[in-house]
């Protein structure tokens, strides 16, 4: 525990209102026991200490910033804006609180979202109080919870699914229950996953957004046997079990409680019900509580995340201390003015406006290109004649699919790229694997068409091809000769499996752009994609759009080459990104955090960015507001005039962040 030369107001009033209910007198303290070495030591640390060391840890810091490094005790909330030096800030305390107010360092918990984050707060915490400072636990909540959990049995390991390993898990159950299993259902099962299991108690009227309720229900059941029987917990396990181990042993939540007299929680707007209730037993009675945050950034809600903790801190923590974080020390002014127009459109903030250091800088600029391939263009175009380092640009976009493109032509262009989080593959989506399926029927491999035998529908029964599947493989491979060998269909029965033998000799002869077009239209993929949609009660416009996005990309090839350049692509898409100088494709969650002297703001449309899926406008806002403080010298928005083979219009934030004279010049195409 930490000891204080003189209590605070804050800290007593915190105390005697976990005592007394809220009420009354604060009961008499019990005597206390003699010191311990380390308080007799930091006692004589406080009387000695070195008004050089304070100034050393105040130094370079603005009067609201070194606020919050020298708040003692009781709860405070710091809400750091973007680019306010909320890092500097957090490291500064902990060397603060460890060599001025003579803290013991072991008695501090730091809890931020990544290991990164956690790692690198170690390493800045070090450079300020010295070593000591490791001796605190910086960590996330997943490894506090394991650290709780392995003590609790007595120091044995704990079988953890790793996140890579629960998607497989989910897509292998998903795929013995016949559902659609490729990487952005599986990632939808997923996000319902985490905000089901969000809250300390199962929600009422819970409604699951990936699958209808019954079939959510069947593959949760499913789930928890499968962990059962291999004895493995998931991330989101780990919190629950640790927040039941608390509340079902005292004395091990009063010897956590004496341990961490002080805890700090970064990112605390992202924190979900279970990690508040985690947070919130810990910090008492003596809640020196330290949270830094920002509502103005809470970007996963689809997660169960959300910034109402950090809304409502002052009347969950009376009397807790505020300081504000208001000065942007990374964006232009422009950058930053723009920001403030765009988030002041939310309702549900805290209402603070961002102050730029730099009063002057290049105005934010808009791009109307014709459709995506001419938006990459431009990119590439502006990275070129820039001259700058290629590591000096972000593009940043809503969704993973939207690196497709970007990726397809930077390549052509010959410009070194990396996707934080892996390239996403459209070719691996299943409606273009389909599509796909045709083309390598096409181009001589004939069993390929055994997925595709009925989209559309040819009435061709699973036994029929079944049997034609053995007759190909035991002979010449040839997929639609064995059907007519069969012996199990009748004359007119052929007829459609004719119809497609023609259909191929056809695609054969196209260049794969020209082939995706036929198979989508006269084939009838884009018909069979709507009766599919309406059947599962999907969107029809989601797949038909990865077709479109898929062909408008397609390099003017015949199938042979082009089926070549598709597997170099996936080849590509698995490797680990290249190091060095490589422009970032990013999506907007995954910026988060990070910074770039030139950002390109990607794909700002309506029904894309706010997201067509999130019905949670504000949230959106959000996102673009992360997206347009990444950058530290020059922002472009670019608003395409079509995506995914539709018109559409620019973005509602475009007007917001820049005016309605630029979005009527975005809807127009006349912006630079």
């Amino acid at each position: 525990m930490a000891v204080y030369v003189r209590r605070t107001k804050a800290c007593a009033s915190a105390r005697a209102e976990d005592s007394s209910g809220g009420k009354g007198r604060r009961p008499a303290e019990p005597r206390r026991k003699p010191h311990s070495a380390w308080e007799v030591r930091t006692v004589t640390r406080l009387q000695s200490a070195s008004p050089a060391t304070a100034r050393r840890l105040l130094e370079g810091l603005t009067p609201e910033q070194a606020r919050a490094v020298t708040h003692a005790a009781g709860p405070l909330m710091v809400v750091a804006g973007p680019g306010s030096g909320k890092t500097t800030v957090i490291a500064r305390r902990i060397g603060y609180l460890i060599a001025v107010r003579g803290v013991d360092p072991r008695s501090l918990l730091v809890i931020t979202f990544t290991k990164a984050a956690a790692d690198e707060l170690k390493a800045r915490a070090a450079g300020t109080a010295g070593p000591a400072a490791a001796r605190a636990f910086f960590g996330t909540f997943h490894g506090l919870a394991y650290r709780m959990l392995r003590h609790a049995q007595g120091g044995g390991p704990l079988r953890i699914l790793l996140e890579d390993q629960q998607f497989q898990l989910i897509r292998n159950l998903m795929r013995t229950m016949g559902l659609n299993t490729d990487d952005e259902a599986v990632q939808e099962v997923l996000a319902d996953l985490s905000r089901l299991r969000a809250e300390p108690e199962p929600p009422a009227g819970f409604r699951p957004r990936s699958l209808p309720p019954a079939e959510f229900d069947g593959l949760l059941r499913r789930y928890a046997e499968a962990k059962a029987e291999q004895g493995l917990l998931d991330f989101d396990d780990l919190l629950h079990e640790a927040l039941a181990l608390l509340r079902g042993r005292p004395e091990l939540l009063e010897g956590y409680r004496r341990r961490f007299g002080h805890i700090l929680v970064d990112e605390f707007q992202d924190t979900n019900p279970v990690q508040f209730a985690l947070v919130r037993l810990l910090a008492e009675p003596g809640r020196n509580l330290c949270v830094v945050g920002d509502d103005d950034q809470a970007i996963y809600g689809w997660r169960g995340a959300t910034p109402e903790f950090l809304l409502s801190f002052g009347d969950l923590y009376p009397g807790a201390a505020q300081v504000t974080l208001a000065v942007n020390h990374r964006c232009p002014a422009p950058v930053v003015e723009a920001a403030n127009r765009l988030v002041a459109h939310n309702v549900r903030r805290l209402g603070k406006v961002m102050r730029p250091v730099r009063r002057s800088g290049p105005p934010v600029r808009l791009l109307t290109p014709a459709d995506t391939v001419e938006e990459a263009e431009v990119i590439a175009r502006l990275v070129r004649e820039a001259g700058a380092p290629l590591s000096h640009w972000a593009v940043i976009y809503r969704t993973n699919q939207q690196a497709h493109v970007l990726a397809e032509v930077l390549s052509r262009e010959g410009i070194p790229y990396r996707t934080l989080g892996g390239l996403p593959n459209l070719y691996r989506r299943w409606p273009v694997q389909d599509v796909l399926a045709y083309l390598r029927a096409a181009a001589g491999d004939r069993m390929a068409l055994l997925p595709v035998l009925n989209r559309p529908n040819r009435y061709l029964a699973r036994a029929v091809a079944e049997e034609a599947a053995r007759i190909a493989g035991a002979t010449d491979g040839d997929l639609l000769a064995a059907i007519g060998r069969t012996g199990l269909l009748r004359t007119w029965q052929l007829r459609p499996v004719e119809e497609l033998e023609d259909h191929l000799r056809a695609l054969g002869r196209m260049t794969a752009p020209e082939a995706i077009a036929y198979v989508r239209s006269v084939i009838g993929y884009d018909d069979y994609l709507q009766e599919y949609a309406a059947r599962a009660g999907g969107r029809p416009d989601e797949l038909l759009g990865l077709l479109a996005e898929v062909q408008r990309t397609a390099p003017r090839l015949l199938l042979p080459a082009y089926l070549g350049h598709v597997a170099a692509f996936s080849a590509q898409a698995d490797r680990k990104a290249p190091e060095g100088q490589a422009v970032t494709l990013v999506t907007c969650h995954r910026a988060k955090g990070l910074e770039f002297p030139r950002v390109v703001v990607a794909g700002a449309v309506d029904r894309l960015l706010p997201h067509r899926s999130n019905p949670d406008i504000e949230e959106e806002r959000r996102l673009m507001y992360v997206a347009v403080t990444r950058a530290r010298e020059e922002l472009w928005i670019s608003a395409p005039r079509s995506y995914e083979g539709r018109e559409c219009r620019p973005s509602p934030f475009v007007a917001e962040l820049l005016g309605t004279a630029a979005f009527r010049a975005a809807e127009a195409g006349t912006a630079d």
